[in-house]
């Protein structure tokens, strides 16, 4: 993992949909002055610019199901080549399954990058479902946020068993007030990754 502070730093933030990935990754990015790649957003701008790419990813967001591989990484591949060499990433949405996990190890590789932690967000399925109900999107219904679910718990085990064999792996208390969880969170990356405390930019 990078021990100088002058290394990009490069972190993957997982939890369940709901879970509060979004809020935090604003706070991350803000305070360690890396990019973010939210595959959620960008799959949904894709979808709402009615691309080629956009129009095949439509019914799997609609359905609550992962996005093919191929797809998904054409998306963060792009977004990925905008970020300049000297800047950390964060990566919000992706990976959400092994072989995503593994596509992504081998696209930070070819540009030079590696991963320094994977950050889990810990919060109750109630908790995910209340929230996710609240937030009121189109595809936010009782059945596919239940589904959606079963698709994380299906396939979070073994993402959290790959980053934990290989040390990189960090679990945060996700319930509670925003500012408190990123200060857990900040705290995580900071021990895991020899980031200053203080910093705000590589």
């Amino acid at each position: 993992m990078s021990s100088s502070s002058m290394s990009p730093l490069h972190i993957v933030l997982l939890g369940p949909p709901g879970s509060g990935k979004g809020t935090q990754a604003r706070y991350v990015t803000a305070h360690f002055g890396v990019a973010y790649v939210g595959a959620g957003e960008l799959l949904r701008d894709e979808v709402a610019r009615q691309t080629p790419l956009g129009r095949q990813v439509a019914s799997f967001l609609e359905a609550g199901d992962l996005v093919p591989l191929p797809l998904l990484v054409e998306l963060v591949a792009r977004r990925l080549a905008s970020v300049p060499p000297d800047q950390g990433v964060l990566f919000d949405g992706v990976p959400r399954s092994l072989a995503q996990a593994k596509a992504l190890d081998e696209l930070l590789a070819r540009a030079g990058r590696r991963l320094d932690v994977a950050i889990l967000l810990r919060v109750p399925d109630e908790v995910v479902y209340e929230r996710l109900l609240r937030r009121g999107r189109p595809d936010d219904t009782p059945d596919v946020i239940a589904h959606r679910l079963r698709v994380y718990h299906a396939e979070i085990g073994p993402l959290i068993a790959w980053y934990r064999r290989r040390g990189l792996l960090r679990e945060v208390d996700g319930v509670g007030p925003p500012e408190r969880v990123f200060e857990r969170l900040r705290r995580a990356i900071s021990t895991a990754a020899g980031a200053p405390e203080n910093s705000e930019g590589f």
